[in-house]
């Protein structure tokens, strides 16, 4: 991990994606008359949006800031 490079937590990152997502569901299907999601569908729902966001991160933003993981690692790339 690099002194200089701010790290960014995943979980906040997934927290107000989530939000966002929900939202824009919401937004295009405004006669749904509740919000239920099956809680059996869950965590493949959850392992797929971070996994969606490492992957971002890794292509994206991982020359100038690093990610702590749900478990507490942080991932950090070297840069030269």
């Amino acid at each position: 991990m690099s002194d200089d490079r701010k790290v960014v937590s995943i979980a906040n990152i997934l927290d107000d994606a989530e939000l966002s997502f929900w939202s824009q569901v919401v937004k295009h299907l405004p006669l749904a008359e509740s919000g239920d999601f099956p809680p059996d569908h869950n965590h493949s729902w959850q392992t797929a949006i971070e996994e969606a966001v490492i992957t971002w991160w890794d292509c994206n933003a991982s020359d100038q800031y690093d990610l702590m993981l749900m478990n507490g690692t942080i991932l950090s790339r070297e840069v030269d």
